[in-house]
């Protein structure tokens, strides 16, 4: 999960804070050295705690999550990239292109869902068989069968047995697109209504460019009637 900046915003206001309190305790006070290091210390403290406190609480309200929500979350991450790193350590066993492909798309999945999950971890709950499950299945049989398929000297039923895992990889992948899909249909139901609203309001542009359309063809109009009364009254003049 994208680190917040509460504990930023808790130490810029902390830091300073220690240091005035230092100061007053060796300059003012005049106490003993390392009582006005203690002091120091403890106004950091003092202040750093409910600041950091207060800027977290904003942030998680911003999320709309709890804490107990947010530390969930962020332990499910914490699980999820230890998986990644055992995914992408698996590249050393690969031995043909078609495992490197079906490994690197695989992976490339799993980084966008966790990617998207640190950026919103809200969309946590959409995706909840990835974290819980799929994600682990996925690396437990992508290890197994790579280590089994680098093994020399398999027999005619182990190959099978190694062609049919392949299968079972590719309906996972399968799987793990669904689960990303899933997660990114609220962002596509938001961009049918941006586009939606994009028509409307050409829609509406339209018709007031017609109306001011109609508009200045009939101040034209009225000109040019005015024009030609004019010229015939100048005429009717002898003018």
């Amino acid at each position: 999960m994208k680190r917040n900046f509460s504990h930023f915003i808790a130490s810029v206001i902390a830091v300073p804070t220690g240091l005035v309190v230092w100061l007053l305790s060796s300059n003012v006070l005049d106490i003993h050295m390392f009582l006005d290091v203690v002091a120091g210390i403890g106004g950091f403290g003092v202040s750093y705690l409910p600041a950091q406190r207060i800027s977290h609480n904003k942030h998680l309200e911003k999320l709309k999550l709890t804490n107990s929500e947010y530390k969930y979350i962020k332990e499910q991450l914490a699980q999820a990239k230890e998986h990644t790193n055992r995914l992408r350590s698996s590249y050393m066993n690969i031995r043909s292109l078609k495992d490197a492909k079906m490994v690197f798309d695989i992976n490339r999945i799993v980084k966008t869902i966790i990617s998207s999950v640190e950026d919103d971890p809200r969309q946590f709950y959409s995706v909840q068989q990835f974290f819980h499950s799929n994600l682990e299945t996925a690396v437990n049989t992508i290890e197994k069968y790579l280590y089994l398929y680098k093994m020399p000297g398999k027999s005619k039923n182990e190959r099978i047995q190694l062609h049919e895992t392949r299968l079972s990889m590719l309906e996972l992948k399968r799987t793990l697109q669904s689960n990303l899909s899933h997660m990114n249909q609220s962002s596509y139901q938001d961009l049918n209504v941006e586009r939606d609203l994009i028509k409307m309001n050409a829609t509406r542009a339209k018709k007031r460019q017609a109306v001011l359309d109609n508009k200045l063809g009939k101040q034209k109009i009225n000109l040019k009637r005015n024009e030609k009364s004019k010229v015939k009254e100048k005429v009717h003049r002898g003018e």
